[in-house]
């Protein structure tokens, strides 16, 4: 828990949605989410006036993913924006279709959508896009003691270990697992 803070106004919130969905045929829907708000009006020059509690940016990315993790479909929309040229941002979008999300994704994010070739809202957006999908598609993936198996403790090994601190590979999280794996080899 933070700790109190001093006396405050309110200026800004943003909010950042990501849901994780198994479709019937298979494939997985990640959704995020992203709305601005000011707690005060101003003048904008593109929309003429924002009032207090209107989104200053709402938008919304979808990618369509298999369990393999690859992008088979991408989906972009600036709703509200300060700029009216913004929706036009998303255009390139596209050209995530095919790639997989794995360690280096956000690299390519950049690559692909950085700079003038896209929106840094949306390239943070599919920077959470990974990790929500991450939360929904491997988690789906069982570690109980009885159903771990070698590929699972490898998946483990390759995409978590020293990535933060309770995946440190001299850690308890992961030794746990790999303590549940030999007990299941010496077992069978």
């Amino acid at each position: 828990m933070l700790s109190k803070p001093a006396k405050r106004d309110l200026r800004h919130r943003r909010r950042l949605i990501g849901n994780g969905y198994k479709r019937e045929d298979g494939l997985w829907d990640i959704e995020v989410m992203l709305t601005d708000k000011k707690t005060y009006s101003f003048n904008n020059q593109d929309r003429g006036y924002i009032a207090a509690g209107e989104a200053l940016h709402d938008m919304a990315i979808r990618l369509t993913m298999t369990s393999k993790n690859e992008i088979v479909d991408i989906e972009a929309s600036i709703n509200e924006s300060p700029y009216s040229i913004c929706p036009a941002a998303v255009d390139n979008c596209h050209l995530l279709k095919g790639e997989f999300v794995k360690p280096g994704f956000n690299k390519k994010v950049l690559k692909v959508l950085g700079g003038a070739k896209g929106c840094r809202h949306i390239s943070d957006m599919l920077a959470y896009a990974a990790t929500v999908s991450f939360q929904t598609i491997h988690h789906d993936v069982s570690l109980e003691e009885n159903n771990i198996t070698l590929e699972n403790l490898t998946y483990i090994k390759e995409k978590f270990v020293d990535s933060c601190y309770a995946y440190r590979e001299d850690g308890e999280v992961y030794n746990h697992y790999k303590e549940m794996f030999e007990r299941k080899v010496q077992n069978s």
